[in-house]
């Protein structure tokens, strides 16, 4: 019996080659889809799992309640917090905190930039990280120590066995005034090699210092403020421990800590009023960080993995549709062999189990077309995510099974209506006219090309969508312009003395048209927050503040709105220090802002040149009012921000470079840094490239809808030319005798197009609404965004409206020309 129904089978797809060919590839290029999405949908889920031992972690965050303004949800905490936690909190036993600092590492002649994570001794016993060398129970006993990872070992020392081996590097959190300190060298030895971290990790660092070693950049101020978040904590719970008790245990610790820093900064409120506490569980943070700022690593996020697999599946679902909708509109034509069979005895159980079987065929030769497809396409997957995503057939065993099921569950609901459809055939009625007479099936045909093209539809208004807002994010006027300078971030370690020499040096060369500093450059993360009240009125408005000199605004092309920018010959334009507390020696200096500032501060910007406020509790005069612009980019409103030159505060360089010397006067940038700073390496980078990776995950997902869409269209036209195929040989007849009454080639293409527009219109009004609602909400991320248009709309349904008539012509078009008479002859 199984013989005879693979036989039938067989010998089915080979005589209907088009057929076979529409739902062969169509269920390929869907299972194709589906499986990508599963291997993403793994990976998303795979994020720090591999690491043993995780069950009672959890990673610590905070949202900060700040006067007159949003709340800040921040992954970064104070440094003090999780020791303070440990020491009092009942349930927590254990605690490690990841600081990054960049540092430069010398091994032997060679010099290297790096971005050092230093940690608590215990980091490695907390987060069991796999060491390949090294005692994680005694690898930072020793405070001037290191792990490097693998591939970081291999980069200083090459083959040779790192172990003992010595790393110099310099201090960094001296004092501005402490050359001492500053020429330091501290020798470092390597008392652990780990194996190189994953992809699928939130730690995806190579080098590992103890917060111990006087080589930590963490300034001892740091670690002991609680008002300052700059860093990530980690604490284990006692197995059972309600982390909401631990949170609430933790409200007397934040009174004692935080409320007193809060009074120096003039915010009223308790520790516990102001700081709330989040914990989430350390292979949980992956998924769940994309509401908190200053992550480690990028976040994913949920809707993002439950998007995607509804994406996957409606793929899928299409693909079945065409099987379904093919196997019905042909069913006349296997109409006899279904009578003769009930006639020779056939139950209609026996029919049932031939036409599921035959579909499930169908369906696992598109399974071996689409691993095929598969393994060519995977390099290209992993360069669009940006991540390795392997298939490994040996390991990834159960992935295979669970594909096979899956393709095996296509096959049978790609199958089940029409198996029920042809095994319900009467034979007596189906020998006598030859035909299946199954008219309600046609309703079935219409609401299967609705759904599919409602999906198409769909995602290709998101995919434009997403395209306009990203092009409009990247073609705004920002305010600020970001071609052709350089910055040099590594200019912060350097003293106030050098940083001056070395901007002078630069600003000297023919190739750099301006040069400035600034303690936070455009796009770049963090805020510093400063109280400024004007005398005698009670309310007081909060400002972000960013330490910059005179020449900031000149290197970004910021405009000037009224009054005057700061001068370097002018003493009383510098302000002397941004400490908490009053400092005697900000009295009577001078200060520029942005217009939003001014404006909360009840002042147009013309009328708040020459007034005086409290800045940080002194007394300081506005004698400049920047224009706004947007230096978080698109998705964040402006903020009300102060430029105070802070001269001594530590500072990168930006440097704008004339378009046609760009690389000599980098080459000459280099130069500079080596004469000023030969123990340092140099941290460098154009504003273009950092302006291009800010939308990049937008991008990506534009592009991935983008795929999807052209994927979806691609099945549904697939579909939809199979079964004009078949629609355009039936009514041959009817279209002979249109054409004997007078009917026009042109009459004819039109109403057979129109036959297929009715349902695409349909798509159209249910596809709008959901993709409204959806790209709604995406477009509230963003706080300068482009409107709902109905081009889009309209856009979108057009062109699925013109491919499916591009699609449905070429039958049209032959059907209706060929000559009557050999049309009333069918049949």
């Amino acid at each position: 019996m199984f013989r005879n129904y693979l036989t039938v089978a067989l010998r089915n797809i080979v005589r209907h080659k088009l057929y076979s060919f529409i739902n062969i590839a169509g269920l390929a290029v869907g299972l194709t889809s589906l499986i990508f999405v599963i291997l993403f949908v793994r990976d998303e889920l795979s994020y720090d799992k591999w690491i043993p031992d995780t069950q009672d972690l959890y990673r610590l965050e905070m949202t900060a309640v700040m006067h007159d303004r949003p709340p800040l949800v921040m992954a970064v905490i104070p440094f003090a917090m999780p020791e303070a936690m440990l020491n009092e909190v009942p349930g927590v036993t254990a605690m490690t905190r990841v600081f990054t600092n960049p540092m430069t590492l010398t091994a032997g002649d060679r010099q290297f930039r790096e971005m050092v994570v230093s940690v608590d001794p215990g980091f490695f016993k907390l987060i069991r990280l796999p060491l390949v060398a090294g005692d994680r129970d005694t690898v930072f006993r020793q405070p001037q120590s290191l792990v490097l990872s693998q591939s970081a070992a291999h980069k200083y020392f090459g083959d040779a066995n790192p172990i003992g081996r010595t790393i110099t590097t310099g201090r960094t959190d001296c004092a501005d005034a402490d050359t001492a300190c500053r020429s330091q060298t501290v020798s470092l030895k390597v008392t652990g090699v780990m194996r190189d971290l994953p992809h699928n990790s939130q730690l995806n660092d190579d080098v590992f210092l103890p917060n111990t070693s006087i080589a930590d950049g963490t300034s001892q101020e740091e670690k002991h403020a609680w008002f300052d978040q700059s860093g990530w904590g980690y604490v284990r719970l006692a197995p059972g421990t309600d982390p909401n008790a631990v949170i609430a245990g933790m409200a007397p610790l934040l009174d004692r800590n935080v409320t007193p820093e809060m009074k120096r900064f003039g915010i009223s409120g308790t520790g516990s009023q102001n700081y709330l506490i989040h914990l989430t569980p350390f292979t949980q943070v992956h998924l769940t960080s994309s509401r908190w700022q200053y992550n480690m690593t990028p976040p994913g996020s949920w809707s993002t993995v439950y998007g995607v697999i509804a994406i996957g599946v409606l793929i899928l679902l299409v693909a079945c549709f065409n099987f379904m909708n093919l196997a019905t509109a042909r069913a006349m034509l296997r109409a006899r062999e279904i009578a003769l069979r009930k006639t020779m005895g056939a139950g209609r159980r026996q029919l049932i189990v031939q036409f599921l079987g035959e579909a499930v065929l169908m369906a696992l030769l598109a399974l071996l077309l689409a691993l095929a497809a598969t393994e060519v396409l995977l390099p290209v997957f992993d360069n669009f995510l940006g991540r390795p995503i392997g298939l490994d057939y040996a390991a990834d065993w159960p992935l295979l099974l669970s594909l096979v099921g899956v393709t095996i569950a296509a096959g049978l609901i790609s199958g089940s209506y029409p198996a029920l459809v042809l095994s319900g055939f009467r034979p007596a009625a189906t020998l006598r006219t030859n035909s299946a007479g199954q008219a309600g099936s046609g309703r079935l045909r219409n609401i299967l090309v609705v759904l599919q093209f409602a999906v198409s539809i769909g995602l290709g208004i998101s995919a434009a969508v997403v395209f306009g807002q990203i092009s409009y994010a990247r073609n705004m006027e920002l305010g600020f312009r970001h071609d052709n300078i350089l910055t040099l971030r590594s200019a912060s370690l350097l003293s106030t003395e050098q940083r001056q020499a070395m901007l002078q040096a630069l600003r000297a060369n023919p190739g750099v048209v301006e040069a400035g500093m600034a303690s936070n450059m455009p796009l770049d993360e963090g805020q510093a927050h400063v109280l400024v009240q004007i005398p005698g009125q009670p309310d007081k408005v909060d400002l972000n503040w960013i330490a910059t000199d005179p020449g900031y605004s000149k290197v970004f092309g910021i405009k000037l709105a009224a009054g005057r920018l700061l001068s370097e010959t002018r003493g009383d334009d510098r302000i002397h220090s941004m400490l908490p507390g009053l400092d005697p020696l900000n009295e009577g200096r001078n200060l520029i802002v942005n217009a939003l500032a001014a404006r909360r501060m009840g002042w147009t910007p013309e009328e708040a040149i020459g007034k005086t406020v409290l800045f940080n509790q002194a007394h300081v005069r506005i004698v400049g009012v920047l224009a706004d612009s947007k230096i978080n980019g698109a998705r964040e409103p402006v903020v009300p921000t102060a430029y105070p030159y802070i001269a001594q505060y530590p500072m990168g360089i930006a440097v704008r470079l004339r378009p046609d010397t760009i690389s000599q006067a980098v080459d000459f940038v280099d130069r500079t840094w080596r004469a000023f700073s030969p123990n340092i390496a140099i941290q460098r980078g154009f504003m273009d490239d950092r302006f291009g990776k800010f939308y990049q995950v937008d991008e990506r997902q534009g592009e991935m809808f983008g795929t999807f869409v052209m994927v979806a269209i691609f099945i549904a036209c697939l579909g939809l030319f199979g079964l004009a195929a078949f629609t355009a040989n039936r009514r041959t007849k009817e279209i002979g005798i249109r054409k004997v009454f007078g009917a026009r080639t042109r009459d004819v293409v039109l109403l057979l197009l129109w036959q297929f527009s009715i349902p695409i219109l349909v798509a159209n009004a249910i596809a709008w609404p959901v993709a409204w609602y959806y790209l709604h909400g995406w477009l509230q991320g963003f706080a300068y965004r482009i409107t709902l248009s109905p081009l889009y709309f309209l856009g979108s349904g057009a062109t699925a409206l013109v491919i499916a008539w591009a699609t449905v012509f070429i039958h049209a078009r032959r059907v209706a020309g060929a000559n009557p008479i050999h049309a009333l002859r069918y049949e």
